[in-house]
């Protein structure tokens, strides 16, 4: 009995280095394991943050193909700026104390330099305030139609294009051009004579193209112009800047039906009104009217839809 309980004391001494290697072989094992669980956390969280980087990039990326269009509230004139992330383009530039404030706007958006000045005729209320424009940012180029104008708003845009040592380019003819994922293209008048107060069917219509949305500004268009337009057709157009402020003309209920918008701006003001039968005509055609003599209008295109930018 003595012998057996020796032997179980020897045994059971004899036992314990062995469980100590089981023991230090199992805590090794775990903490293997643990950091191996520390480590596949670890990928998981880059992972993560990289699918957040990535995410947050394609945000960015929506924002940076977005096209912004505002629409002036400058009294019965015009004035249209179209910008994206990189390019910027004015559409005449309202009467003459006008152009201190687009600038101002300018600078207050960020930016410092047009891509383009397009100057769609020579009345005071669509160059007047041109050369504040010229003086008050960076210009690429300067766009105008085929003819000049004998009027102190036309001399004073001449001379701050000279003073500025930029040279307009006058088009005769259609012209299309590309910036930053917009396509413009500028149809001319097809006529060298429109009779008495030609000028406003001299107007360069601007047509903008922002993946599958269409602006189509429309200058001063009137009658005879009017009918050029629908003999060229391919007018159909989210947004249309309506004609002439907003007069009725005797193709007009025609044009509109034409063009179809979802987006309808008249540049009118409340001392000079815009015709009732004009805003009855594009409503029929499916239009929501909205006015710039109630406040500067904008909106956003993402290339699919247009959204209103609430003031």
């Amino acid at each position: 009995m003595l012998s057996f309980l020796r032997a179980g004391a020897r045994s059971k001494r004899g036992l314990w280095p062995i469980q100590r290697n089981r023991r230090r072989r199992s805590l090794r094992a775990f903490a293997q394991f643990a950091l191996g669980v520390f480590a596949v956390r670890k990928v998981a969280l880059v992972l993560v943050f990289v699918c957040l980087t990535m995410c947050g990039c394609a945000a960015s990326g929506a924002e940076e193909d977005t096209l912004t269009a505002v629409f002036y509230d400058v009294g019965k004139a015009d004035a249209i700026l179209l910008y994206t992330e990189d390019a910027a383009v004015l559409v005449d530039a309202g009467v003459n104390k006008s152009g201190e404030d687009i600038v101002a706007d300018l600078h207050a958006r960020g930016i410092e330099r047009l891509d383009a000045l397009i100057i769609t005729h020579f009345d005071k209320d669509h160059v007047g305030g041109a050369d504040k424009v010229i003086e008050g940012v960076e210009i690429a180029r300067v766009l105008e139609p085929d003819y000049e104008k004998d009027s102190k708003q036309f001399r004073q845009y001449r001379e701050a294009l000279y003073e500025a040592g930029l040279q307009a380019e006058a088009f005769a003819e259609n012209v299309e051009f590309a910036l930053d994922g917009c396509n413009f293209a500028i149809d001319v008048a097809n006529a060298s004579d429109y009779g008495e107060d030609e000028e406003n069917d001299f107007s360069l219509v601007v047509r903008v193209t922002h993946g599958a949305v269409r602006f189509l500004l429309a200058g001063d268009a009137e009658n005879a112009r009017l009918a050029e337009l629908l003999d060229e057709g391919d007018l159909q157009s989210d947004v249309l800047k309506t004609p002439h402020h907003g007069r009725y003309a005797a193709l007009s209920a025609a044009f509109f039906q034409a063009v179809s918008p979802e987006y309808a701006v008249i540049t009118s003001d409340a001392e000079d009104l815009e015709d009732a039968e004009t805003v009855y005509a594009l409503e029929l055609a499916g239009a929501r009217v909205l006015l710039t003599r109630e406040g500067t209008v904008e909106m956003t295109s993402n290339g699919d839809a247009v959204r209103i930018v609430e003031q």
